[in-house]
């Protein structure tokens, strides 16, 4: 699953020029605003769409209007990378989750033109389509769990799994808020169990990291929790 994390972290712009990018948007780029949908499940439309601002939600939701957050994605990322397999429509909503989010927009033909001139961009795409829907799998399995702290410390081992050690920090754009959504419980939830386990010397928690400072008792808590 690491190698899913280290995929999902993936930036477009270590890749691409930056001015490529800029003068790429300027041709192509789209605005939103928070709570924007960008695209409906069932949408037809063949482009792959690129995080140059902000944050977008992937989500879908089920009978009785609960969210199911699939995956919240930052600048440098990708989504609707499906259509490059032939996927004729879109399986999820995908919405704006910042107040000033910027999407570049991508043609299949455009893709598959970077993919061809890029040998690492088009390794990643292939990876990534794999990946993503193995990740999709484990969050299902995270969600069944009805403990709403055993779901963040799940959260917390994908983020570390293949280099889990003491001292070891991982990086990550996640706020409390994207975790809460992500693992379906409240902000509060997230921010008071993080808090706690500062407290007791196990993870460290900021906005760009986090540090597993000691993992025997992680994974005692995990065990003890499951």
């Amino acid at each position: 699953m690491q190698e899913f994390w280290e995929m999902h972290n993936f930036d477009l712009y270590s890749i691409l020029c930056p001015t490529k990018i800029d003068n790429y948007f300027k041709k192509n780029g789209l605005l939103f605003k928070k709570g924007d949908i960008i695209y409906f499940p069932e949408d037809e439309e063949q482009k792959l769409f690129l995080v140059s601002r902000g944050k977008v939600k992937l989500c879908k939701y089920n009978a009785d209007g609960e969210e199911m957050v699939k995956m919240i994605l930052s600048k440098g990322e990708i989504f609707g990378e499906k259509v490059l397999l032939g996927q004729d429509k879109r399986e999820e909503y995908a919405i704006a989750e910042g107040n000033d989010t910027a999407l570049c927009l991508l043609s299949i033909d455009k893709m598959q033109n970077l993919m061809r001139k890029n040998e690492r961009f088009g390794l990643y795409i292939y990876k990534l389509i794999g990946l993503r829907v193995k990740k999709i799998e484990r969050r299902l399995e995270i969600l069944v769990c009805k403990d709403a702290e055993l779901r963040l410390l799940e959260f917390v081992k994908d983020l570390f799994e293949g280099n889990f050690k003491d001292e070891q920090t991982v990086k990550h754009h996640y706020s409390q808020n994207d975790i809460a959504k992500l693992i379906g419980t409240s902000r509060e939830t997230v921010s008071k169990s993080m808090s706690k386990y500062k407290k007791m010397n196990i993870l460290d928690y900021t906005r760009s990291t986090i540090t597993l400072l000691d993992k025997d008792n992680y994974v005692a808590l995990l065990e003890e929790e499951g």
